[in-house]
């Protein structure tokens, strides 16, 4: 093996370990729930319900080929957690996220800011 293919062997494994290097955290400030089959408001949850739900915040690893969506100031699907699907949209005022999930009947989602933070 020659030294360009081992660097190219090496520059790849550490590209595919390092697929979700960053790590999304986002908190939480508003919730609304919508029923599923009529769309009405059904109600929004208070600053206790929130914190009740996420405590500080919700953390996701985030795979790096994600971040460019961010510049594109268009909203991008940024993975899962057990709480529902986080979604994301870069902007002027940073990065705005949205947790959905449907239970009993009702689509819930919150809303608040997140930050990128890397390694």
């Amino acid at each position: 093996m020659n030294k360009h293919t081992f660097t190219v062997l090496l520059l790849s494994l550490f590209l595919s370990s390092n697929a979700k290097a960053a790590t999304v955290s986002c908190d939480f400030i508003s919730g609304e729930a919508y029923d599923i089959s009529t769309g009405e408001w059904v109600g929004s949850a208070g600053y206790e319900d929130i914190w009740d739900i996420f405590g500080e915040g919700i953390s996701l690893p985030m795979e790096n080929s994600l971040l460019a969506n961010l510049d594109s100031q268009e909203i991008f699907r940024a993975g899962e957690t057990d709480k529902g699907t986080v979604y994301l949209v870069g902007g002027d005022m940073g990065v705005e996220g949205r947790l959905s999930s449907i239970e009993d009947g009702l689509i819930i989602i919150y809303s608040g800011f997140c930050t990128i933070g890397f390694g």
